[in-house]
């Protein structure tokens, strides 16, 4: 069970690292993310900090 919690923040935090990754660049040449840089800037730092959070809970146990 601990393994499977830890696979999925690791999941969550890549897709999020994607969108900021094509919100922030030109990968995607008519991308509408690149209206929200800001949000998903902050949504990214916001993730980042919930599943630090999270991993060491888990981590604990």
């Amino acid at each position: 069970m601990k393994k499977i919690a830890l696979i999925s923040l690791v999941t969550i935090w890549i897709i999020a690292l994607i969108i900021l990754i094509i919100s922030l660049t030109d990968v995607l040449p008519d991308s509408p993310l690149k209206e929200y840089r800001l949000v998903s800037g902050l949504g990214f730092i916001a993730v980042s900090g919930f599943i630090t959070l999270l991993w060491k809970r888990i981590a604990k146990y």
